[in-house]
């Protein structure tokens, strides 16, 4: 792999606003090892490897220092977030991941306008820090997960649903609202029309932190499918004035991807979504659709999304 080849241009930026190349002789002993920037990559993360480590108790906390003695700001991703790790007295990362296991933080040391990751090996036991509320409230902050259903409410044979949507699942205007169309939406024991699947309590999503951030899925034809998820709090100004809290990303597809006839690019895999609600009883995923990934709210009416709700399952 050439290191030529490895560039992200978003990336670079953000490196180049606090980052040292590593062909500035005066900040490290090891400079002559990055002169040739068409060298193999994995040779240089190989090189650069022993100079970062990582201390968290003999507990194995999940509370993690890492420490970056390259003589080269990086930037640090911890799985769950990133931040910039620099080489002098910033030399220095204290952060906090939601599972435990054997995991892998990745430095990305910038050398020369290309970029050099370096793989850092963590070892986490001990989930003894308080977790991000919202990886609390979607998993339960355990190994053991947490269970979600459609919000779906029965009361003597009939279901109701979340105001809003005359459904658990459904296609409507982008910015899902009460006071927006619902043009496309399904309840417990109807029939998808897209893929013919009947929609029924026995669906379910779970979430839960056992050696990294997993996703099953279990649909109503008894098939699962089992991948991660990626959940990043915060959201836009004008998507946070909705209330809205976070966003999510899923590699394996949720129950019932409603189009409303349209092309949704979210369908390809990772699937992107707004999480317009997360606590401990309610989510609710939106997915936009038809071109409408980064409309807020379509005045028309006219730009399609998918809403998923569900509830925690008792």
């Amino acid at each position: 792999m050439k290191l030529k080849n490895i560039c992200s241009m978003g990336l670079i930026a953000m490196l180049l606003m606090g980052a040292t190349s590593c062909l500035d002789t005066h900040v490290s002993d090891d400079h002559d090892a990055f002169a040739n920037i068409d060298a193999d990559a994995d040779a240089l993360a190989g090189r650069l490897a022993p100079k970062f480590y990582y201390e968290n108790g003999t507990n194995h906390s999940n509370k993690v220092r890492v420490y970056n003695n390259s003589g080269y700001d990086c930037r640090l991703d911890y799985i769950v977030g990133t931040v910039m790790l620099g080489h002098g007295t910033d030399n220095c990362a204290e952060v906090v991941v939601p599972f435990s296991g054997d995991l892998v933080f990745t430095a990305t040391v910038l050398c020369e306008g290309a970029l050099v990751p370096v793989e850092i090996p963590v070892r986490v036991e001990d989930l003894d820090s308080d977790l991000d509320p919202l990886f609390v409230a979607l998993s339960g902050g355990s190994s053991e997960g947490r269970t979600w259903q459609w919000w779906a409410d029965e009361e003597n044979g009939s279901y109701s649903y979340i105001d809003g949507s005359w459904g658990c699942v459904g296609g409507g205007g982008y910015g899902w609202s009460p006071t927006g169309p619902n043009w496309v939406c399904y309840g417990i024991g109807m029939a998808d029309e897209w893929t013919g699947q009947l929609i029924t309590m026995d669906e379910w999503v779970k979430f839960d932190l056992d050696g990294g951030p997993n996703v099953t899925v279990h649909y109503s034809d008894g098939t699962e499918a089992k991948g991660t998820f990626a959940l990043t709090s915060g959201t836009t100004p004008e998507k946070a004035a909705l209330g809205w809290v976070a966003t999510m990303k899923l590699t394996v597809p949720l129950p019932h991807q409603i189009t409303d006839g349209q092309y949704s690019w979210y369908l390809d895999l990772p699937a992107e979504f707004d999480v317009a609600m997360l606590d401990d009883e309610h989510l609710i995923l939106i997915a936009p659709g038809g071109g409408g990934a980064h409309v807020i709210c379509d005045d028309s009416w006219g730009i399609s999304s998918t809403h998923w709700t569900f509830k925690v399952k008792k």
